[in-house]
């Protein structure tokens, strides 16, 4: 039988011990808030100072045999704590250090044990000894001191790990994942796909909201990859790692919509739930609603009790349908899309002045043409927040609209606080919302607050697990958190899904070239251009052959620019690669009075680093808002 740990059971290391018995954690006697999982968490580490810790040996050794499907998601939210009651930093820690790929090491040293006498020790405790015999003969007498102080730890946490036993602990519910196959077009014309594919969209968004906690649903981009593909579902299941499919069709003709839509589990294929409805196109909407409901009763998923009632959207079918070729020209994101999407978010308005996911969709508009340029982000930015703001009068509850606030809050107004607001609100309305993920992450990166950046890119990432741009995102924020191995382990991957992604080729050849790998990073950079402009890349030093590329490149975007308008942060950052630091704070500048959403990754992002101790540069932070 298991002793009781002692009162005075006691690990120390800096100003802080560890208190096993009562679970908490103290900094000179002042009790440090810390929740129960993290705590163990932090004892293990401990109890293995100075060793590398994987995170599969976290997870057998404190969550054990919880039911624990998202572990990474967990560990993650675990480090962030302790790190935040420690004041410990992951760039530059005196605690716990990150070991890419690999999971932690405990850096502080472990001074003191009080009340070691009175632990047994346990099966665990013999073989630490002899695993320590076999790697090491202690030569001193202060080496067996310590030696005999890791094995005194280890049968504390021997104990502490048994008596707080699973059973004490609270099981967190696994979350069930579902995917929306694009709804197919049975109408005989590929120019009613907008209507079909605008259906599948808001059959993505309804679900999204209807149990967050419980029930998370796979983004469009992804979904929209298996449109026309002829997969079965056992393996759509496993790429996009679903238990369940909804698949559907809708057939439209005048003013009448027939929509079917069946609920299918991926294990054994078996058809759970199937429906159809024949509705007036200005009920198209109401009727997602109404599949969305029938889809969560089928999965026995119960309903928050606070659930808000749903805005009723619009009774106009002329509103419904321009809404839809809106969603359908923007999701294509180029340019010319873009701009003529504002055109029909505008009349599914005109037709119904309430009706507020038009609304949401123009401010989503006028933010994408700001963001690349095609309108100069003071033309933009005040039309999408007067947009963005009508929505939320209209329904509160738009998590869409909120995170075009919160983004016009962070990357044009400079409001940082306001911003979060509004991100967390989102979330808080919409947990499954990518793009509310996607968005914040960027915003906790120019905070520096990177690990809770690429938790947040993670999760958009894993609500769209296709999506070339989820993918590549995560390896930005890797990146601008200098942690370039990880970086380019992730572009790698997103390589797979797009070989020819641009803004991949772009993140992997920055985060070779700051790890100082040029042969790699010029390859990258080749693949990226394609044209070297005559500069002969054979049997030369890639390091200035890179150099010469960039300039050539920094030429190119001159000329470019002339003729199409570009993010000044975007040349600034050109410049910077091809070493024209006059030129460098000029397009800073420039980017400063246009107020360039891009800027405010400047504090953060590496291209600088080179010019940070220049006044100048430290004269553009300030002005954005941010302390030095």
């Amino acid at each position: 039988m298991q002793q009781p740990v002692s009162e005075e059971a006691i690990i120390r290391f800096a100003e802080f011990e560890l208190a096993l018995k009562s679970g908490e954690l103290r900094r000179n006697g002042d009790v440090i808030r810390l929740q129960p999982q993290p705590f163990k968490v932090l004892v293990f580490l401990a109890s293995h100072a100075g060793q590398t810790v994987t995170r599969q040996e976290l997870q057998q050794a404190v969550w054990q045999a919880e039911t624990f499907v998202d572990f990474e998601h967990g560990l993650n939210f675990c480090i962030k704590q302790i790190r935040n009651a420690l004041g410990d930093d992951a760039q530059s820690p005196r605690v716990i250090e990150t070991l890419p790929r690999r999971g932690y090491r405990f850096i502080a040293e472990v001074e003191k044990l009080n009340g070691s006498s009175m632990i047994e020790p346990e099966p665990a405790v013999e073989f630490a000894k002899l695993e320590i015999n076999k790697t090491a003969q202690p030569k001193s007498s202060a080496m067996k001191l310590t030696l005999i102080g890791v094995i005194v730890i280890a049968a504390l946490i021997a104990v502490y790990f048994a008596w707080r036993s699973p059973s004490k602990i609270a099981v967190q519910q696994s979350k069930v994942m579902i995917a929306v196959l694009p709804f197919e077009n049975l109408s005989g014309d590929p120019a009613e796909d907008y209507f079909s594919d605008g259906m599948t969209e808001e059959m993505i968004a309804r679900l999204g909201q209807l149990q967050p906690k419980s029930l998370g649903v796979i983004a469009r981009t992804s979904a929209m990859t298996y449109k026309g593909a002829n997969k079965d579902i056992t393996r759509i299941g496993r790429e996009l790692g679903v238990g369940y499919v909804v698949e559907g069709s809708v057939r439209r003709a005048d003013d009448r919509v027939r929509i079917t839509a069946q609920l299918i589990q991926v294990s054994d294929q078996t058809h759970l739930w199937s429906d159809s409805y024949d509705r007036s196109t200005g009920d198209a909407l109401r009727v997602q609603r109404q599949v969305a409901d029938q889809i969560a009763t089928a999965l026995a998923i119960e309903l928050l009790a606070d659930k808000k009632k749903d805005a009723e959207g619009t009774s106009s079918a002329e509103a419904v349908d321009a809404y839809l070729r809106g969603r359908y020209l923007w999701n294509k994101g180029d340019r010319e899309s873009v701009s003529r999407s504002v055109d029909y978010f505008n009349q599914a308005i005109e037709r119904d002045s309430n009706y507020a996911a038009a609304d949401a969709g123009l401010a989503d508009a006028y933010r994408l043409l700001g963001m690349n340029y095609a309108m100069l982000p003071a033309d933009a930015y005040p039309k999408a927040t007067d947009a963005a703001s009508r929505a939320v009068e209209l329904d509160p509850t738009n998590a869409d609209a909120l995170v075009s606030l919160g983004t016009i809050k962070f990357r044009y107004e400079w409001k940082w606080d306001e911003a979060e607001q509004y991100f967390r609100r989102a979330l808080e309305i919409n947990p499954n919302f990518g793009m509310a993920h996607h968005d914040y992450a960027w915003f906790l990166v120019a905070m520096q607050r990177f690990d809770e950046g690429i938790e947040h890119m993670k999760l958009a990432q894993r609500l769209d697990p296709l999506s070339p741009l989820a993918n590549s995102d995560v390896g930005w924020v890797y990146l601008m958190a200098r942690r370039y191995d990880e970086a380019i382990e992730q572009i790698n991957r997103t390589l797979e899904l797009e070989p020819s992604f641009g803004s991949a080729l772009a993140c992997l050849e920055r985060a070779y070239t700051l790890s100082g790998r040029s042969r790699e990073a010029l390859e990258t950079l080749l693949k990226e251009t394609r044209d070297t402009g005559g500069i002969s890349t054979r049997d030369a030093d890639p390091a200035q052959t890179m150099k010469s590329l960039y300039r050539k490149r920094l030429e190119r975007r001159l000329e470019a620019i002339k003729k199409v308008r570009s993010s000044s942060y975007s040349m600034a950052t050109t410049c910077a690669s091809a070493g024209d630091r006059e030129q460098t704070f000029v397009w800073l500048e420039r980017a400063f009075s246009e107020r360039d959403p891009m800027l405010i990754q400047a504090r953060t992002d590496p291209a600088f680093d080179a010019l940070r101790s220049d006044a100048r540069f430290v004269t553009v932070i300030k002005q954005i808002g941010f302390v030095r």
